[in-house]
């Protein structure tokens, strides 16, 4: 059973074979939109796209629409980060 914020349905192996629920936590899974993503990060919409589209973000899409996880996003946060000099 696969429930996302009051959304749920049956999935099973045999339904979507390449599905692995091991390693997705549905009650984690937030997705952003483009203008969310651009408030969190602090920067433009256009920026968002650019990073989506040089797949320097990874992102989900739904239906036609680019979604970005939130833990995606913290990632890539993290990965980014420049420590400070320490003296």
């Amino acid at each position: 059973m696969l429930n996302l914020k009051g959304l749920s349905a049956d999935v099973s192996a045999d339904s979507v074979p390449f599905f692995d629920t091991t390693t997705i936590d549905s009650a984690q899974i937030e997705l952003l939109t483009i203008a969310e993503t651009a408030k969190l990060l602090r920067i433009s919409e256009v920026s968002v796209r650019r990073l989506q589209q040089g797949r320097h973000l990874p992102f989900i899409k739904v239906g036609g629409r680019v979604r970005f996880a939130k833990a995606d996003i913290i990632g890539y946060l993290s990965r980014h980060r420049v420590e400070s000099i320490e003296r």
